[in-house]
């Protein structure tokens, strides 16, 4: 019988996935992962038409990547992925990049099952089989709760456009990610390249939804000042809780 507990493809770096450093980008290679995932997911019986056929869908709810080279442009990545035994309502799901045949890159990932109408999340617990888990092995770390420090200040506002969107109608994880990316300097972005990237997403937003985009002051955590910390996250105006949280940790180039 096939083992379909680790998944592997490989990627060529497009250009539309580099950023101005002519490499590949965090939107971009969170975006491979997103694919790979949804791939896995498909084969073992639980993927996106699956499971709004019984009235679910899957949403990502912390997400946390370390890497130790971005590739540049043609070059290829190969990525692994495999699901953790499942825990109540929650999914875990991990990842290792490879280039040159070289590890590159980890990334962990929680995931739930919510159900279309109501928004609540699916116990998961009595499914365990359809996850064909990996039991041995794995990464050396998981997902974190991302609490923000004092002192965050606006730095921009927008709106929600229909560009945002995804095949659920409301503002795809990896958006989140490129509101992020926005937030930051150009400076910031051709003087500093990300080696961890940490974010949560704690409510959904729609198209017309007002947000606020918010920013720590970058904290160096090493003597040296190559290595810096940043806070950002976006929320809605009038809403109690932010759409996302997200911390990084980015090196000097």
């Amino acid at each position: 019988m096939e083992d379909k507990t680790i998944f592997t493809e490989t990627y060529k770096v497009r250009s539309t996935q580099v950023n101005l450093n002519n490499q590949l980008g965090l939107y971009g290679v969170l975006g491979m992962l997103q694919d790979i995932a949804a791939e896995h997911a498909s084969l073992l019986g639980f993927g996106y038409e699956e499971l709004v056929k019984k009235g679910f869908f899957w949403a990502l709810i912390q997400q946390k990547l370390k890497m130790h080279y971005w590739p540049q442009w043609n070059e290829r990545i190969t990525v692994k992925t495999w699901s953790l035994p499942v825990k109540g309502v929650y999914a875990f799901r991990e990842f290792e990049l490879f280039c040159n045949d070289q590890k590159i890159g980890e990334c962990a990932s929680t995931w739930i099952t919510l159900d279309i109408q109501t928004r609540r999340p699916i116990e998961l617990t009595d499914r365990q089989e359809i996850f064909s888990p990996r039991t041995e092995g794995g990464l050396s770390f998981h997902t974190d709760r991302i609490n923000l420090p004092e002192g965050m200040y606006q730095v921009n506002d927008f709106k929600v456009r229909v560009s945002d969107l995804d095949v659920n109608s409301h503002v795809n994880n990896v958006k989140y990610t490129q509101w992020a990316l926005d937030m930051m300097t150009e400076r910031n972005h051709r003087e500093f390249v990300i080696k961890e990237y940490d974010i949560n997403f704690l409510s959904e937003t729609f198209m017309g939804d007002e947000m606020q985009g918010f920013k720590s002051k970058g904290k160096y955590i090493d003597d040296a000042h190559n290595l810096v910390e940043t806070y950002l996250y976006a929320q809605k105006i009038g809403a109690p809780k932010p759409a996302f949280i997200s911390r990084w940790i980015a090196e000097r180039i």
